[in-house]
């Protein structure tokens, strides 16, 4: 039977999806299954920014032509390292909200990239590597004469490898595509804030048992998101559109909704308290200093709060909407998530946001398998 899984993600809504199916797909063995996230960076020879290095290898101010105006402009260029970095830090940020997921699950998990153009290649290698006995994955998948031609990773990676492939949804044969669209949005958020916890919690129990002295830097910065994402953004968002779509469509949820609203209130004092035991936190503490062991408590009191809420949202509150919203609902949903119908709450824009997490999932620390 399965012991150990590979689950690659490339950070679309398919692969928020299959990462949240694998996750429970893992839990329901006792005990539960190891779950491995894979990411394949890009390869910068194969890459446009590799390929517009190249074009302008000769032109040492890097300009490229206008051929409209029969002007030239100036064009950054990424370097090797340059590029290595952006994709690190992406792949970084990824895997760690997969990590997230998991860890709420208390699903054991590690991580694994590599840097490849060839991602049904790249699977396959990293499933032999760690070991795993299985892969598990979504299909973007394509059907007839298109399967023929271009077919999908999944179908590369089922004619590469021995191993079982689990598919757990495909882009071909989902009825519900607008539906699945808003719920990958909506987890996708939920990991983002779960990661930054995660690395948070991990850092301020790095101080406690003395590997490393607290850095306030980063815990400001990772708590600055903390607090402000919820409030400013994810929770006014789902407010907005999710319930307010729930609640005119019958009393189905009412109570459910309330419990939610009520956590999401909560959740704001958690963060306030959080922010106070930090703010009593000095520079450099660790082992059992009482200002750092208040702040252990309070991270772990917040992020046990967060967890058991997104729980709720995703075991309970998603499912019923699956039952009662529309189309058109649900196309609303994902609209105001994607940022394309911004509540206009906060300072900081959708993308400040993005940016934010991606440094903040960077100073945190992920399991690395041992391939």
């Amino acid at each position: 039977m399965f012991k150990h899984l590979l689950v690659p993600v490339d950070g679309s809504d398919l692969s928020v999806i299959n990462v949240g199916e694998a996750v429970k797909l893992a839990r329901s063995f006792e005990p539960p299954l190891k779950l491995t996230f894979f990411h394949a960076l890009a390869d910068y020879a194969a890459s446009d920014e590799g390929s517009r290095a190249r074009e302008l290898r000769q032109d040492r101010l890097h300009r490229a032509p206008v051929f409209a105006e029969g002007l030239s402009v100036s064009v950054t260029v990424l370097n090797d390292e340059e590029f290595h970095q952006r994709e690190l830090g992406q792949s970084r940020a990824l895997l760690a909200k997969a990590c997230a997921a998991a860890a709420a699950a208390q699903v054991p998990h590690d991580t694994h990239s590599a840097v490849s153009d060839r991602p049904a290649e790249a699977i396959v290698k990293a499933a032999t590597d760690c070991g795993c006995d299985g892969i598990v994955m979504a299909s973007h998948g394509r059907s007839g004469l298109g399967a023929l031609l271009t077919p999908s990773v999944a179908t590369k990676v089922m004619r590469l490898s021995r191993l079982p492939l689990l598919i757990t949804r495909s882009m071909a044969t989902d009825t519900q595509v607008e539906a699945s669209r808003a719920t990958a949005l909506i987890m996708d958020e939920h990991r983002s804030l779960a990661a930054v916890l995660q690395g948070l919690r991990r850092h301020v129990d790095d101080a406690r048992q003395g590997a490393q002295r607290l850095d306030r830097d980063i815990v400001a910065a990772l708590l600055r998101y903390v607090h402000d994402y919820p409030e400013q953004r994810h929770h006014p968002k789902e407010e907005s559109s999710l319930h307010r779509l729930l609640r005119q469509r019958g009393e189905r949820g009412r109570d459910l909704l309330h419990r939610l609203e009520a956590q999401h209130l909560h959740e704001y004092q958690l963060a306030a308290e959080l922010q106070a035991a930090f703010d009593a936190c000095a520079d450099r503490a660790s082992g059992d200093d009482p200002a750092l062991v208040r702040l252990d408590a309070a991270v772990a009191t917040l992020a046990a709060h967060v967890w058991e809420h997104m729980r709720l949202e995703e075991h309970e509150l998603l499912p019923l909407a699956l039952d009662v919203l529309t189309p058109a609902d649900w196309s609303e949903v994902a609209d105001v998530f994607a940022g394309n119908q911004d509540p206009g709450f906060g300072e900081w824009s959708e993308a400040d946001f993005k940016r934010h997490f991606t440094q903040a999932a960077n100073s945190a620390r992920l399991p690395q398998a041992q391939a």
